[in-house]
């Protein structure tokens, strides 16, 4: 929504809480996060919502503009969407700790591997900086495993490395990390312990 420049209302809700259940009920027909509204439209899926924001864009792609490049886009994006079911278990998203000490376990490394292989694949061909040159929907989409590889400290190859560093300098992303320092909501089932092999 930031990089589309459209101006929108969030709602936080605090997950795993009362007043939390209650937003959801409210907001989330699928019960689940995040949803959109616009008018009428009600859009509960992450990947949708990013398919209707970069329809209603019409003075920048939020899409490569080559018919190959925006497959490829759309492809890794649906990946990202459907795909890493062990690194989303053992890496919660977390902004505000860095895990000391994390040793994936094999499935979470073949995630891991697997999403390096994307990016590299994807900068080895746009030449950066984004994944295809400029921000689309699947910078969007990887945000979040930016910043679990930072999170937990993840080594990178150095082209991997830099492209994480850029999403987690972007505008939006630094405001989403200001955001997140001003909550003080911990989500303890969703904490990893420094110094853990899993």
């Amino acid at each position: 929504m930031h990089h589309a420049q459209i101006d929108f209302e969030e709602i936080n809700i605090p997950l795993f809480t009362d007043e939390g259940a209650a937003l959801i009920d409210e907001w989330c027909p699928a019960k689940r996060v995040p949803v959109l509204h616009d008018g009428p439209l009600v859009l509960w899926d992450s990947l949708a919502i990013c398919e209707y924001i970069a329809d209603k864009v019409t003075d920048r792609s939020l899409w490569p503009e080559r018919s190959d490049d925006r497959a490829r886009a759309r492809a890794m994006s649906a990946e990202m969407h459907s795909s890493f079911a062990a690194l989303r278990e053992a890496m919660p998203m977390n902004c505000r700790r860095i895990v000391k000490g994390f040793t994936p376990a094999l499935d979470v490394q073949i995630d891991i591997n697997r999403i390096v292989q994307l990016f590299e694949d994807a900068l080895q061909q746009s030449d950066g900086p984004w994944l295809f040159g400029s921000y689309t929907v699947a910078d969007a989409m990887y945000a979040p495993i930016a910043t679990r590889f930072n999170t937990y400290q993840i080594k990178l190859p150095a082209l991997s490395q830099r492209y994480v560093d850029r999403t987690l300098n972007d505008a939006p992303m630094q405001d989403w990390f200001a955001a997140s320092k001003a909550e003080d909501a911990v989500i303890e089932k969703a904490e990893v312990p420094d110094s853990i092999t899993t």
